[in-house]
């Protein structure tokens, strides 16, 4: 199905700054401050280089977060007999208008089609590219340069406490953007299994994650463990020390080095003072040493970033950009509002139907 000829890249002008956002969170550390800051964000040139950057190497995901609908009755009624089978296009317009929504909605992944609106239609940019490509590579990357004609600003809709509206589209069954900051690995693993909505996760094969953080839970922090014996902490502390002393004599630029091992013995220097350990300690200690060993394998082993990252726990801290029409954004709240969610992915499903709901989405 030829989406290309009914859409134009016009129709996603307003959302096409997601799609640089969704990217850039990908690619760095930085908090949302940060990236909305950030020229391949912000900037209509830079962010058209970037996204064509993206689009060279056919990484589509990203544009998953532009999305448009569009109601097909505004088409001509030549445009629309010209995308059906010669025995349909005797049919009433408003009928091949419907028609034709069904037959986008079933040859276009993720498309939105609901039968309360028969002859609307509700795509991605990513639906278009991929079609843009398929047709005419050179126009595929003329289209990014359009983009540049586009400067819409990222304006974000609300916060509550680490999540953030970026987006909304109201109309039809609506799309909502959110940017979801300072959560673990262990939630997104049960976010991501929502697979009617759309994700971009700050990469750990790309991303340094010296210095990030471990999401201890509530139910850890206020466990009472009755104190930790001091030769546990001592041997933790000489396992780092030992491993720092391998990435002393690693082939790595200085700078690099004097980072890794300042981190490492600051660390150290922090918990040889510290007395009644608890359970969170010990998280903290085990996660500092995992790191240790990741650091080993990155500065010492010549080992990717990709692969020493095996070695981290699912409880270290990421951000996301996730995305999806109003209706399956719905779907996650109601499921993982319930009591029985996990504490961390029920607390996001409350602040994102919380924001929501001050735009006046219903529940």
């Amino acid at each position: 199905m030829k989406v290309q000829e009914i859409f134009s890249l016009e129709d996603f002008k307003q959302t096409i700054p997601f799609t640089a956002l969704g990217a850039r969170t990908c690619y760095s550390s930085g908090d949302l401050n940060y990236l909305l800051n950030d020229p391949r964000v912000v900037s209509k040139e830079d962010r058209a280089k970037f996204l064509s950057k993206l689009g060279n190497y056919k990484h589509f995901s990203v544009f998953a977060h532009a999305f448009a609908y569009k109601d097909l009755l505004s088409l001509t009624e030549e445009k629309i007999n010209s995308l059906l089978d010669e025995n349909l296009r005797t049919l009433k317009k408003t009928k091949k208008a419907e028609i034709l929504a069904l037959k986008i909605a079933a040859t276009s992944f993720k498309s939105h089609y609901n039968p309360k609106y028969p002859t609307v239609i509700g795509i991605s940019l990513r639906h278009y590219l991929e079609r843009v490509l398929e047709e005419n590579e050179e126009e595929y990357f003329k289209t990014f340069e359009k983009m540049a004609d586009y400067d819409v600003p990222v304006e974000p809709l609300g916060t509550e406490k680490n999540v953030t509206l970026i987006g909304l589209i109201k109309e039809y069954d609506g799309y909502a953007v959110f940017f979801i900051d300072d959560v673990s690995r262990t939630m997104t693993h049960q976010l991501v299994r929502h697979t009617a909505l759309n994700y971009s996760q700050r990469s750990q094969r790309y991303v340094n994650e010296d210095q990030n953080k471990l999401i201890i839970p509530p139910s850890v922090k206020e466990t009472d463990f009755g104190g930790i014996p001091e030769d546990i902490k001592k041997n933790y502390l000489q396992i780092i020390y030992e491993y720092s002393k391998l990435i002393t004599s690693s082939e790595v630029k200085d700078s690099l080095k004097d980072n890794v091992l300042g981190r490492i013995e600051e660390f150290i220097q922090s918990y040889r003072k510290r007395k009644n350990l608890t359970l969170e300690d010990i998280f903290i200690l085990t996660d500092e040493l995992a790191e240790a060993v990741y650091d080993v394998a990155v500065y010492r082993g010549k080992v990717k970033r990709e692969d020493a990252r095996f070695i981290l726990p699912h409880g270290r801290k990421t951000t996301i950009v996730v995305s999806g029409t109003i209706s399956w954004i719905k779907d996650f709240i109601i499921k993982r509002t319930d009591p029985h969610a996990q504490w961390e992915i029920r607390d996001v499903a409350i602040q994102m139907k919380n924001l929501l709901e001050k735009q006046g989405i219903d529940f």
